[in-house]
């Protein structure tokens, strides 16, 4: 009995043994497919990573322009891309969107539209149809749902009509334009008779920044500041600063043409060192603030079929003059000023033309500083290589509406300008341009009339 007892648990154990190896056997096997399973997901999510398109910030044809959102449940490895490029030229035809994950897909939608899953499954591909889009830029996002939680992308597919162009889709922006200039003027006091030359330094600094509303439309924000430095310190009382920050809405694709509405302030000083005048410019505190001006303007411009260009404007400001004033406490003379103007340029003979038409009235407190001016003013430009020739001619008409009372006489301005000038494009980034302007003034007040002679040369960086 003890013999076959002890022979029994030798075969009990013989037994046990075999189990338990065939049991690790086969468990084994099953991580080995689940293995082999995970290593062709992974071998086919590096095929499709090595293509054109980058599932994450693409810089190619298509561009994933949102972040996954964060969930509390974490999201698996998941994959979606689209085979399309970035901007389609025909509303026929279709392009697909693509899905590939590590769990099963449990739901999908497109533009709040739900796609149906037949059955369980870790790949997805969706055949969209080009004729749901719309022409200009269109938003598809795609949600996809699986067991661990839900992934959302956004995609930006152009398509491309007669009227909407890839090529022409604003882009937001940021330019910075430096221009360093060097001017002498042979009349630098407006004399009529006694001329003295005086040579000036000055640099203006621009930044125009431009953000994108729509696909011909954008918000632009201008600002400028620019200064002046004069050679001869005798002349130091003439130095000026100016800054103006200007706001346009622009859309360059209206029925009617480009448009634009924009406002903004323009802000004046004048050098005064010694600070005679207790109203100093904000700024820089060695200048007198003279002027301050907001304004508003609207901007029509229309292509006629390319032979004419037509550009209408008007602008109205409302300006407090400090010129004449010395202490804080006392309140600056208000001055209206609206303007109308229009510009005609057209290519003929081989050559630029411009033409400039205004008119102006300000309105000031003072009836005897109410005064009207038109001018108008033609420019040519010959567009020789590498350096364009251009030449320009002005009149302009200053009338005052009411006389003097101590001497009875309404003032009367005429002037005339001729500009001779050429610019040289050094590169991308850097430009020289030269300009001679000569000027004349008439007037029915004594001791007016002036003429005068400007040599200007301008360094202009564009970063």
């Amino acid at each position: 009995m003890k013999f076959n007892s002890l022979n029994t648990k030798k075969n009990l154990i013989l037994f046990s043994t075999f189990i338990f190896i065939f049991w690790i056997n086969q468990k084994v096997n099953a991580e080995e497919i689940k293995l082999n399973e995970l290593d062709k997901r992974l071998e086919k999510i590096s095929e499709i990573s090595d293509k054109t398109f980058d599932f994450v910030s693409s810089k190619g044809f298509f561009t994933a322009d949102k972040e996954e959102k964060k969930e509390d449940k974490p999201i698996d490895d998941l994959v979606i891309y689209i085979t399309s490029p970035r901007s389609i030229q025909s509303n026929e035809g279709f392009f697909q969107i693509h899905i590939s994950s590590f769990n099963p897909i449990r739901e999908i939608r497109i533009n709040e539209e739900n796609y149906k899953i037949d059955n369980l499954s870790y790949e997805y591909s969706h055949d969209y149809a080009n004729k749901k889009l719309n022409p200009g830029e269109n938003n598809l996002i795609v949600e996809v749902t699986t067991d661990t939680g839900k992934i959302e992308k956004e995609f930006k597919i152009f398509l491309e009509d007669s009227f909407y162009k890839f090529s022409e889709m604003r882009k937001s922006s940021f330019t910075l334009v430096n221009v360093f200039g060097l001017s002498k003027d042979n009349n630098a006091n407006s004399s009529p008779s006694e001329k003295v030359e005086a040579t000036k330094g000055s640099v203006t600094i621009v930044a125009i920044g431009q953000m994108v509303t729509g696909y011909s439309s954008a918000f632009v924000i201008t600002t400028i500041l620019n200064f002046d430095d004069q050679f001869d310190s005798k002349y130091d009382s003439k130095q000026i600063i100016f800054r103006q920050l200007g706001i346009d809405w622009n859309d360059q694709k209206t029925s009617l043409g480009d448009f634009t509405f924009g406002t903004g302030m323009n802000m004046v000083g004048l050098w005064d060192k010694e600070e005679q005048s207790e109203i100093r410019d904000p700024l820089n505190k060695k200048y007198k603030k003279i002027a301050q001006e907001n304004f508003y303007q609207l901007k029509l411009k229309v292509n006629f079929n390319d032979f004419i260009k037509w550009e209408t404007s008007l602008k109205h400001s409302m300006k407090d003059d400090y010129s004449t004033l010395m202490k804080t406490e006392e309140t600056p003379p208000k001055v209206y000023v609206s303007k109308l103007s229009q510009g005609f340029e057209t290519n003929w003979l081989d050559l630029n033309w411009l033409l400039a038409l205004d008119y102006s009235t300000t309105d000031a407190e003072s009836d005897t500083k109410d005064f009207s001016s038109s001018g108008v003013s033609l420019k040519m430009t010959w567009p020789l290589n590498p350096v364009p020739l251009n030449l320009q001619y002005g009149i302009t008409d200053q009338q005052y509406k009411a006389a003097e009372p101590s001497t009875g006489v309404r003032t009367q301005n005429n002037s005339s300008f001729a500009v001779i000038g050429a610019n040289y494009q050094i590169n991308s980034w850097l430009s020289l341009s030269y300009s001679h302007r000569y000027e004349v003034n008439e007037s029915n007040i004594i001791n007016s009339d002036y003429s005068k002679n400007t040599d200007t040369l301008n360094f202009t960086v564009i970063y």
